[in-house]
């Protein structure tokens, strides 16, 4: 005559899981400021390798600069056509970096009489870059802070030129942090061509 009896919650266990699933709340919610700007640096350091990989395709695909300029693959008169790709860097302006086509041949940014910028990109969500170390066993083996930097990719190589403050290093690591400097992280870029983020 008696089947196997229905069994429900109890009131005591509704209230067990809702008072777990309130705690459980309540922390990710005092987390979550640190875990939006952790993603914050994340996005940044992830967009800055990708720039990287971009001025490298641009130098590797020949991209052309400007087709009024000198069809000059040897840099013997300058501005080129189609010239090495690279991203520049500047401690005075932590807050964006720029891609540009070394069209003046010289291996760095910033001629006054000819603007190299193919595009500037700004660095969102309250990120900014604080600190850049260049390293070479002969100059600088312990690292040497840096006032701005310069990534340049020159085909068919790609060979890649990484100069800072006039002087040229093996390896470099540019360190983006949070508006409040409770998140960093580390892009480390080698003379290899080898980009990670630590």
């Amino acid at each position: 005559m008696g089947g196997p009896k229905a069994r429900g919650f109890t009131l005591i266990e509704v209230v067990v899981v809702i008072g777990v699933m309130a705690i459980i709340s309540s922390l990710m919610l005092a987390n979550f400021p640190r875990f939006n700007k952790q993603i914050s640096v994340e996005r940044e350091a992830s967009k800055l390798a990708l720039s990287l990989r971009k001025a490298q395709s641009y130098a590797l695909a020949v991209r052309e600069f400007n087709p009024a300029f000198n069809d000059d693959p040897f840099c013997v008169s300058p501005p080129v056509k189609f010239p090495g790709y690279g991203i520049f860097f500047k401690i005075s302006d932590p807050a964006r970096y720029f891609n540009y086509g070394d069209v003046n041949c010289d291996k760095y940014y910033g001629d006054p009489m000819i603007e190299e910028a193919v595009e500037i990109i700004n660095i969102e969500g309250n990120v900014k870059f604080f600190k850049i170390k260049g390293y070479d066993a002969a100059i600088c083996s312990g690292g040497c802070d840096l006032d701005e930097l310069s990534i340049l990719y020159i085909r068919p190589g790609p060979t890649i030129v990484i100069k800072g403050n006039g002087i040229s290093y093996n390896f470099i690591e540019i360190y983006l942090r949070s508006s409040d400097g409770a998140v960093s992280k580390k892009v480390v870029v080698r003379s290899t061509g080898q980009v990670s983020i630590e």
